[in-house]
């Protein structure tokens, strides 16, 4: 047994601990599609706050990483152990606190998963808006760790917008008490804010806060199909500047929509095209209506138009949308990227990947949030990395971000400077060495 794993012995219950290798399998990869595989030295699986507290203690004591992770869903090596290390798994941490419907705020531990939000919200005509594709196995902390998104953060916004507190515990085992249930506050600088995003790099957090609002009564879902991507760009922009902001406004290459159709669909008899997948919600069929009228009117060089107006319908299409990247992962070895461009560079964006495609003798699928500019690009690997610089560096020309929603992690950690400048990035540097001048807290993510 190593000196390590005495020392977590003496001082955790063994119910929390994990120090099997076969047992912490598991916990030595994520969703990252390249496979890759570090095993932590241990793993501790708190169901209080105080083991959390002690852990971050011993590491700056005994000088060993501490690696915080929600479920793992992260597609860029965000949660793994690269140094080895003790991961923190918040697994056990799953408790819904406190549902206050009259401030509308929800009271929540970071291991509880998404989607479990809003079933357990069902009932009180409130919900909780960012989706995130994996939401029922992603979990929220690691949603506010990489500040996630999803389809129906056009209309509504990111994590970000409905995170108002945390509890946190810094790396040398202080613990933060940030926010409240106040929709305002100019009280200094948003120390909130800091944490949001930060990948698990400034602390570990053991509850969060959520605002929740009104759920629309009314839903229909609109899939309109074109037979080319400029039209269903402009189509998607100008129902923005027509003033007409869906709950959700997706976009579907129709490679992928053969990869879908070819792997498993519920939807065999659809049309192969160019998708625009369109949620309109509100709390009146008229207003439903107006919707609909405007977008008939908006979308007549669509070649077909299916509106979904019954729960079996919406539930079916939007499984062919969540479906996508499962269909693509089947293919071979994927690189994820998950790019975000001004919307009227969409096509110009698109186009040159495709070309960059069939240079390389290869498939990139591009599919995703095309009302707020985020596309996914699923490259099927030919060995080699620079296809992804290349794709960057055109991303970065057109005035785009590397990454709109899954974050920087362990992957692309290396492409930063695509996206920051010099002085952006030192500046981070310094955050993270104030914050945590040992280097504890999940080393070797953000920052090479």
């Amino acid at each position: 047994m190593t000196e390590l794993e005495n020392i977590l012995k003496n001082e955790f219950p063994e119910s929390s601990l994990i120090l099997d290798r076969e047992a912490m399998e598991p916990y030595s990869r994520d969703e990252t599609p390249e496979k890759l595989v570090f095993y932590p030295d241990a793993v501790l699986r708190p169901e209080n706050t105080e083991e959390i507290k002690k852990l971050l203690r011993l590491a700056n004591t005994y000088n060993f990483p501490v690696i915080p992770r929600g479920a793992g869903t992260s597609r860029c090596g965000g949660p793994l152990p690269v140094r080895g290390g003790v991961v923190v798994s918040t697994e056990r941490m799953k408790k819904i606190i406190d549902i206050d419907t009259k401030n509308m705020f929800v009271l929540l531990e970071p291991g509880v998963i998404t989607g479990e939000i809003n079933r357990t919200l069902k009932e009180t005509g409130l919900f909780y808006p960012p989706d995130p594709a994996s939401i029922d196995s992603c979990s929220i902390g690691g949603n506010v760790a990489t500040n996630a998104g999803g389809p129906h953060c056009l209309k509504y916004g990111v994590t970000r917008n409905y995170v108002y507190g945390l509890d946190v515990f810094t790396p040398d085992g202080s613990e933060l008490n940030l926010g409240g249930k106040v929709l305002k506050n100019t009280t200094g600088y948003s120390l909130l804010n800091l944490f949001i995003g930060s990948e698990g790099t400034l602390g570990i957090f053991t509850k969060i806060l959520l605002r929740i609002i009104p759920e629309p009564v009314y839903k229909n879902l609109v899939l309109a199909i074109f037979n080319d991507l400029n039209q269903a760009t402009e189509g998607a922009i100008e129902l923005l500047r027509r003033g007409v902001i869906p709950d959700a406004l997706e976009f579907i290459d129709r490679d992928c929509v053969k990869a879908k159709k070819a792997h498993e669909s519920e939807l065999p008899d659809l049309k192969v095209g160019d998708y625009l997948l369109i949620e309109i919600a509100g709390f009146s069929e008229e207003e439903i209506d107006r919707y609909l009228e405007t977008l008939g009117d908006i979308l007549e060089n669509a070649e077909d138009i299916l509106v979904a107006d019954q729960p079996s319908q919406m539930e079916a299409l939007w499984n062919f949308r969540r479906g996508i990247s499962e269909a693509i992962d089947t293919e071979n070895l994927i690189i994820p990227e998950d790019i975000v461009v001004p919307r009227n560079r969409i096509p110009d964006v698109i186009s040159m990947i495709k070309k960059i495609a069939e240079r390389r003798k290869t498939r990139i699928y591009t599919f995703g949030h095309i009302g707020d500019g985020n596309i996914h690009v699923d490259i099927v690997s030919t060995g080699g990395e620079s296809i992804v610089e290349e794709i960057l560096r055109i991303v970065a020309d057109a005035g785009g971000k590397i990454s709109g929603e899954h974050g920087i992690g362990w992957t692309k950690r290396k492409y930063l400077h695509y996206s920051r400048d010099k002085k952006e990035i030192q500046i981070m540097r310094k955050l993270k060495r104030t914050f945590d001048p040992n280097n504890i807290l999940n080393p070797d993510k953000l920052f090479i």
